[in-house]
């Protein structure tokens, strides 16, 4: 059978029913941001998020990232619910589960990369120092940067630092990577080795992978393209 079309067919990691999504505007009236929007991801999936400026692409990451809650609609995140969990519940769940990746690194200019990558290790379910150790160095050693693990942030390429990202996203080995143009500051010939990097270390960890983009070649190295259009899915394509 067709990979990708056996992924569809799996219990899905991440999955979002009928979101809607909006802001209120002075004078009474509302801004509609995301409307009935649908989206299920596989293990393993990778998906591309795309449309334009404006589109609700960032604000259904927010979303899928268990950041925001939408107006309406239902998330479910490895099969649960999280819907009216609490606050902290939905921390745990979010460091447990899902790794960020951003646009402009986020990295913590006075921490070196190894204290970068293994800071989501320092919350939730209590981890021993050796053990924190091993997944920080086969994070760092996963994107390709074992050698740079002292390194801070302003001794490091734009290239590299968007590589120190996805190693402290990928140190809990979650279920789920979340990554906003995470190409977008970079040239083109850094993207390309940074999407690859991020690619293979998903497939490495079996993550599944849920990337916004505006650019088509990031697009066409993912399983499956979602395209929003005015807050709705106008199409999809693999």
């Amino acid at each position: 059978m067709n990979p990708r079309i056996a992924a569809t067919q799996r219990e899905a990691v991440l999955e979002a029913s009928a979101l809607q999504q909006y802001v209120a505007l002075p004078g009474g009236s509302t801004l509609q941001i995301l409307d009935d929007v649908d989206v299920r991801v596989s293990p393993g999936e990778r998906v591309a998020i795309m449309g334009r400026s404006g589109s609700g692409k960032t604000s259904l990451l927010s979303i899928l990232g268990l950041l925001t809650a939408p107006i309406s609609g239902s998330v479910e995140l490895l099969g649960e619910s999280v819907a009216g969990i609490r606050d902290s519940k939905r921390a745990r769940l979010r460091n447990g589960s899902l790794g960020f990746v951003f646009q402009s690194y986020s990295l913590i200019r006075h921490l070196s990369a190894y204290r970068n990558v293994e800071l989501p290790l320092r919350y939730g379910r209590r981890i021993p120092r050796t053990e924190r150790r091993v997944r920080v160095l086969a994070a760092l050693e996963a994107v390709g940067l074992a050698g740079r693990a002292k390194s801070y942030p302003k001794h490091l390429s734009g290239g590299e630092q968007q590589r120190v990202a996805i190693a402290r996203a990928l140190v809990r080995r979650p279920a789920v990577i979340l990554a906003d143009e995470p190409t977008g500051a970079l040239d083109v010939e850094t993207a390309d080795r940074v999407l690859s990097v991020l690619l293979d270390a998903t497939r490495e960890w079996n993550s599944a992978l849920v990337v916004v983009t505006h650019d088509p070649q990031v697009a066409a190295r993912m399983d499956r393209t979602i395209h929003l259009d005015q807050g709705r899915i106008a199409g999809q394509e693999s």
